[in-house]
């Protein structure tokens, strides 16, 4: 028994629907399986299955009740079918290495993101160390600053205790003249 199953909906490709739809046609025992991507106002997804009667019934049950996670399914058709439908391991095979083509394009992709992201890295540690240096030139002018401020405070210090020390003694001579004393 043959039958195509159409399966439209606004998210029904790139979660791995064919992949689910494969492994539950395997446990139902379907000997012969095809899954393809259809671009059309929706997404669609093509399935064309082969096996014993039962089996082929049971999964086409299967598939309109069941969806993979993320799935958003409007319409589950099934219908008869009379073209060519491979092995399942066939499929699965070839299913195999396109998806293998697919991740060897992202990841392409993500390394060439990646490798602008570590150029950009690049970038912000060599501001970061232009940054530290302007901190540490800063901070030396700062020492330097503070260098200065100390040894004014020194020469303030002294320069105040002698006059304090000459005012105290001018009191004192007053104090003597006016008798306080």
């Amino acid at each position: 028994m043959k039958r195509k199953i159409t399966i439209t909906g606004m998210r029904v490709h790139d979660i791995g629907y064919r992949y689910f739809l494969m492994e539950n046609a395997l446990a139902f025992g379907i000997e012969k399986f095809r899954a393809v991507n259809i671009e059309d106002e929706k997404q669609i997804v093509e399935v064309y299955v082969e096996g014993g009667g039962e089996a082929v019934n049971e999964f086409c049950k299967f598939a309109k009740s069941n969806f993979p996670p993320d799935a958003v399914v409007d319409e589950v058709r099934v219908e008869d079918y009379t073209g060519y439908i491979p092995k399942i391991e066939a499929f699965a095979l070839v299913f195999n290495i396109g998806q293998s083509r697919k991740f060897i394009e992202y990841g392409k992709q993500v390394l060439g993101k990646q490798d602008k992201m570590l150029e950009k890295q690049d970038k912000m540690l060599e501001k970061q160390d232009e940054t530290i240096k302007a901190v540490k030139e800063v901070g030396e002018k700062v020492d330097k600053v503070g260098e200065k401020v100390d040894a004014l405070r020194q020469d303030l210090k002294a320069y105040l205790d002698e006059r304090f020390r000459k005012i105290e003694m001018e009191i004192e001579r007053i104090k003597e003249a006016v008798g306080l004393k």
